[in-house]
């Protein structure tokens, strides 16, 4: 992440400059090759058509011309556009143009073979046709002979297809084959005919070993390891998705494997080295970042002028002034109401003495009431209400009323009364409680208030007249310890700033720690604690049945030893037990009982003593807090996922920020990712590694043999294009061989072209000719009858 500069103390080493990469854009829409309109200048059958069938990209051009003409992306698509209702064939770059094509690209490969014709060969003649189109084949028949370049151990029911299709659907004269990786080394080598070579061909799904003497692949002894870039790059992808799971951004697997190929490099001398290096110091592994930033959308406030306050300011006026009218109409109508109440419920009190009782009661039921005293009741509650709501209108302050409300059955004895007085001295009973317990808890919250006031005073008297005893104290609630810290992770350097470090039993750190370990113990079925919490668990099961207490002297009979012992709780945990049993169980199956409340608790106090050291204490900075020395303790992660060195301040990574939440660092994985072909169990492939491959295979031959071999390794393939791959395979390679043994590393003038180069220099060559099948030996030996030589597999 970028960040500005800072003055950096003595001593301190100098933070290595990093830039922010930008994520890889999707794949980009290329243009076509132009279409040729010289075909008949082509047509013969001594130009043969070559075509280098990658699994990746597709090259094809004349024999005749040194580079060939189309170099595109092996896909095609193919789909019906619904607006014009008419079947739209793309290939190449040309497919990624909109969303409807980029859903239907296919690919005629899986792997480095082309397979399942049966369902993509429509794709694969997709690309035939494309390729005709753009060299100008305007005839009906296709003039020229056709090379094609395969993979090693391409299989037979593979190449058969591919020839009956060359034959049956464009009528070429001749086909001929060759293996991609031999024909490279074909095009580097000055005589073919006689070269001597260790092919290692490393491309995108598989990394192929083939020795070849005397001009011709011994493909007896080839190997192959089924690891390439593609897979490469959907390793580090899967990294990354483990290292950011919560990522807001989406990696693609095409954006990975240019991460791969633009930031990763091979470990040199090895592995386990460059490894230690980068563990060793937090500034190591910042040094090797390389982030990459995915595009965000910033969250800026809306800056306000001085007439848009204004106007908000006006419109909550309106809204309080609209407000308080509704509430003063509504007030008003209540009063009206209760007036209305007032005077009918008196003409019913006053009705008593001229009316019958039963007429009398009925009145009382109609109203709503169940007795006199009822009625009595409700009467004074609505003469209260407006005599309080007359005296607010007059501006009269109501006087509280200190009396305390009379209870005057509750010391009468049960005999003396009727049952419609016991009635009402229950009521009074519940009334004196409910009024006992505000009164406690107005005293006791008064009492708690001033506490807290003659606490804030004295406090503040302490801090005015003696400031230095203050802080003292205020330090040993969060435990100073002042001093010269040594930073372990980094290399023994010195920070000459006081780190405060909370400790001691009463301290608040030391009691979030203790909890912390209680909890990790008790995740431990085999912790002493964990098998306490059984034994108490156990004892109270056998307490609630029996309805007694186990005695202190008992035996220990091991239980909670044995996982089997942990089915006691499930079963007593299914039981109907009494409530007591089940709040201590409860407290004792969560460890700690109310564990987290009181460490929301501490952690308040801890942030709030904290609070008041950054206010005060000149000495206390944000990086004292318990946050920030927990995250300095995790230097290396800091590093390993935020890119943050030692001496980097906290604060330039920010959780809250979008742009740092949407950055990928990537470190480790620079090294990881390539070192799976020298090591392959690192991704789960149960094969040998590219070293012990090659030593496989030059086992299989004589002192002299080997020798001829070593002396020209041939390097090929866009997966050897990662940097230090040649140093690291000569390194891998050197300890296994005699003292003076011959090692020579060679590569390609181009490795992306020297394949089609190597077929263009082969077809035209006289041992490349005999090497076709004509069409007539087609037709007569069939689909499988191919011809062998000694670049190709047969």
């Amino acid at each position: 992440m970028q960040s500005s500069p800072k003055v950096l103390s003595p001593g301190q080493p100098a933070r290595p400059h990093r830039t922010v990469c930008p994520v890889p854009e999707l794949q980009p829409v290329l243009p076509g090759p132009p279409t040729s309109t010289d075909y008949a200048s082509f047509a013969s059958p001594s130009n043969v058509l070559c075509i280098d069938n990658g699994a990746t990209t597709l090259r094809a051009g004349w024999g005749a011309e040194r580079d060939p003409r189309i170099v595109v992306e092996n896909v095609a698509s193919k789909y019906r556009d619904r607006k014009f209702n008419q079947p739209v064939v793309l290939a190449g770059g040309e497919v990624y143009v909109d969303a409807t094509s980029r859903a239907h690209v296919r690919t005629p490969f899986e792997g480095d073979t082309v397979c399942n014709f049966d369902v993509m060969s429509n794709s694969q003649e997709n690309m035939l046709d494309y390729v005709m189109l753009k060299l100008g084949v305007d005839t009906e028949t296709l003039q020229n002979p056709v090379a094609m370049t395969e993979t090693l151990c391409n299989p037979a029911y593979s190449r058969s297809l591919m020839t009956e299709l060359l034959f049956e659907s464009y009528s070429a004269p001749a086909i001929s084959y060759g293996v991609d990786s031999l024909l490279s080394l074909y095009a580097k080598s000055p005589n073919p005919p006689t070269a001597d070579a260790l092919v290692i061909s490393s491309s995108t799904a598989s990394t192929h070993v083939i020795p070849v003497l005397g001009g011709r692949g011994i493909l007896t002894s080839a190997k192959k390891l089924n690891w390439g870039g593609a897979q490469s790059a959907e390793y580090l992808l899967k990294l990354m998705q483990l290292k950011y799971p919560a990522f807001p951004g989406r990696l693609t697997s095409y954006q990975s494997s240019i991460i791969y190929r633009e930031h990763c490099y091979h470990a040199l001398p090895s592995y386990a080295s460059v490894l230690a290096d980068l563990a060793a110091s937090p500034h190591n592994l910042v040094a090797q970042d390389r982030i990459i930033q995915f595009p965000f959308i910033p969250t800026t406030a809306n800056e306000q002028t001085e007439e848009d306050l204004e106007r908000q300011k006006r419109k909550r006026e309106e809204a309080t002034q609209r407000l308080r009218e509704t509430a003063a109409k509504q007030r008003q109508e209540k009063l009206e109401r209760q007036q209305e109440e007032m005077i009918a419920f008196t003409e019913l009190r006053d009705a008593r003495a001229t009316s019958s009782k039963p007429d009398y009661e009925r009145r009382l039921k109609d109203a709503g009431f169940s007795s006199t005293s009822d009625l009595e009741e409700y009467l004074k509650k609505l003469d209260k209400s407006l005599t309080r709501a007359r005296n607010k209108e007059l501006g009269i302050e109501e006087q509280e009323n200190k009396e305390a409300p009379s209870f005057p059955l509750i010391d009468v004895p049960d005999h003396q009364l009727n049952e419609e007085d016991l009635k009402e001295k229950r009521r009074q009973k519940l009334m004196k409680a409910g009024y006992d317990a505000r009164i406690r808890l107005k005293a006791e919250k008064e009492e708690e208030r001033r506490r807290v006031e003659e606490e804030r005073r004295r406090d503040e008297e302490l801090r005015t007249n003696d400031f230095p005893r203050w802080l003292e104290g205020l330090r040993k609630q969060h435990e100073v310890r002042d001093g010269s810290h040594r930073d372990e992770s980094n290399d023994g350097d010195l920070r000459n700033k006081p780190i405060h470090i909370s400790s001691g039993s009463q301290d608040i750190l030391e009691k979030i720690k203790e909890r912390r370990k209680l909890k990790e113990q008790l995740a431990d079925r085999k912790s002493l604690a964990a098998q306490n919490r059984m034994k108490s668990i156990a004892g109270l099961a056998a307490d609630e049945k029996a309805g007694k207490k186990r005695k202190r002297n008992d035996q220990d009979d091991g239980f909670g030893r044995s996982d089997a012992d942990w089915a006691i709780y499930r079963e007593i945990v299914g039981r109907r037990t009494s409530s007591l049993f089940c709040t201590r169980l409860t407290s004792l199956s969560q460890g700690t009982g109310d564990d987290s409340e009181d460490e929301e608790d501490e952690q308040e106090a801890l942030k709030t003593v904290e609070a008041r050291l950054l206010e005060h204490d000149p000495n206390f900075t944000l990086d004292d807090t318990a946050q920030r020395q927990a995250m300095r303790k995790s230097q290396l992660i800091n590093a390993f996922v935020h890119g943050l060195a030692p001496d980097d301040p906290l604060d330039t990574y920010d959780p809250e920020n979008v742009e740092h939440t949407s950055q990928l660092h990537v470190n480790v994985e620079r090294v990881r990712v390539p070192e799976v072909i020298w090591q392959p169990h690192m991704a789960g492939l149960d094969q040998a590694g590219l070293t012990e491959v090659v030593e496989h295979v030059l086992k299989g031959f004589s002192e002299s043999e080997r020798r001829r071999l070593t002396q020209n390794i041939f390097v090929t393939g866009g997966n050897t294009l990662v940097p230090n791959f040649d140093a690291r395979l000569r390194l891998s390679l050197q300890p296994s061989l005699p003292v003076g043994h011959p090692l020579n590393i060679v590569r390609p003038y181009d490795v992306h072209l020297d394949a089609w180069r190597g077929l263009s220099k082969w077809s035209a060559s006289s041992l490349g000719r005999k090497a076709f099948v004509s069409r007539a030996e087609y037709d007569e030996k069939g689909a499988n009858w191919f011809k062998g030589h000694g670049w190709g597999n047969i």
